[in-house]
Formats: structure tokens, C-alpha cells, sequence
């Protein structure tokens, strides 16, 4: 059996579970310790996943600032900053985004070939495979063995369908945003019965980080 990366979803919500506000738009939680708390988990990772219509909302990816960490990564003779990989069915994505001027490599993860003009903005394509272990077997080969999911709800909804998620990195902010836009699509219904289980998940690390915000972090118990 292949040998598959290990997935590490890094998200910030609100204490009802909303990644934005009810009305939508581009999220605004977490604070300066949850953006550190990012930035390591960026530094760990070989490569971000994110999905088209977050990084259209964004319009750019996350990227590591403190130096200390990208010091670390060029010490290890890694880039400094994680490949950005982009989930995209349709293949609609705006050049102009801030995004395309990030000094991060960008790979695009489509089910079809796409537009030449998109295309030539990225480093690379590669086409996914109709289940994520498939994609995921991939990617491990192309040398991505630690992945940061970034979201959004449709990309950590499909991972989590196929039970492709191993560690949890909630960063709980004090706000209750109310609304559609939970992490998790409200419309799953056929979750896999494995993390139904009280032992799916095992609580790794808990701690405040400051302005009353709570960091947890869990991996996935497949024994």
C-alpha cells in the first residue's frame, strides 16, 4: 500500500462553529496568536491545499513571515514557503488576483485540462483522480508529505468524507457568528462511521494563546 501525506486541517472559528459571518465574505477571525500558530503549521507542511472559492474570496494564500521559521525551512534545504495547491472543478480563477504575485510555487488540481491563459499561471497541473486517496497517492509521490488544508467547507467536507483528515487545528475565537458557513457542509449525511466514533479523535494539545482565544489541536485514532 501507498503511502499517502499526512493532512492537517489549520482553521480559525467561531465558538458555533462558523468560518465567516452569516451574510459571507472573506473571514476575518483569529488574532495575532492564531496567525502565529498558522505560520507554524506552514512551516511544517510541505504543501497548503485550498479551494477555488476561498482563494477567490482571499484572493491570495497564507504566507509565512516570521523569519525564525523560514530560516528553519532553508536550513532543512526546504523553499520557504509551502507549495500552494489550488482545488479548482471548473478551472475559474482570475490572474489578476493578488494570489499570482505571492512568492509561493502554485500548483492547480483540476479534474480536466484547463484554459491555456490559466494554465500558464500556475507551475504545474495536475489532474485529480476520482477518489482523494488517488490524488493523494499522487501528491506524495511528487514528495508532499505534510499537507496543510486551509479550506474551504466543500474541500474539507470531501476530504473528510473519505476520512483523508489526520489532525485538527481549531483555533476557537470568542465570537458567535450564526449562518450557513460552518466548516463542515450542514448537508453531510453519509460521513464515514469510523469518525462517528467517541474515539475518532484524540485531543493532542489545548491551551488560551490570548484574547480569549482557545488553540486545540487533535489527530485522528486509527488504531
Amino acid at each position: 500500500m501507498l503511502t499517502l501525506p499526512r493532512v492537517r486541517l489549520v482553521i480559525a472559528i467561531s465558538l458555533d462553529g462558523r468560518l465567516t459571518k452569516a451574510t459571507g465574505g472573506k473571514a476575518d477571525l483569529g488574532g495575532a496568536a492564531d496567525q502565529k500558530a498558522l505560520e507554524e503549521a506552514l512551516a511544517w507542511s510541505d504543501a497548503t491545499l485550498m479551494g477555488r472559492t476561498t482563494l477567490q474570496m482571499h484572493q491570495s494564500t497564507c504566507l509565512i513571515h516570521d523569519k525564525k521559521l523560514i530560516n528553519q525551512r532553508s536550513k532543512e534545504g526546504r523553499p520557504e514557503q509551502p507549495l500552494s495547491l489550488i482545488v479548482s472543478k471548473q478551472g475559474e480563477i482570475d490572474t489578476s488576483w493578488k494570489f499570482f504575485n505571492q512568492p509561493v510555487k502554485k500548483w492547480l488540481l483540476c479534474p480536466d485540462q484547463i484554459s491555456e491563459v490559466v494554465s500558464k499561471s500556475f507551475d504545474n497541473q495536475l489532474l485529480m483522480r476520482e477518489t482523494w486517496r488517488e490524488t493523494l497517492e499522487i501528491l506524495n509521490q511528487k514528495g508532499f508529505s505534510k499537507i496543510a488544508l486551509l479550506g474551504g467547507t466543500k474541500l474539507i467536507t470531501s476530504l473528510l468524507l473519505e476520512d483523508k483528515v489526520d489532525e485538527l487545528q481549531l483555533t476557537f475565537v470568542p465570537r458567535i457568528l450564526s449562518g450557513e458557513y460552518s466548516w463542515t457542509s450542514i448537508k453531510m449525511n453519509n460521513l464515514p462511521i469510523e469518525l462517528t466514533s467517541k474515539n475518532a479523535w484524540i485531543l493532542e494539545d489545548m491551551k488560551e494563546i490570548g484574547g480569549n482565544e482557545i488553540l486545540l489541536k487533535y489527530f485522528r485514532n486509527r488504531n
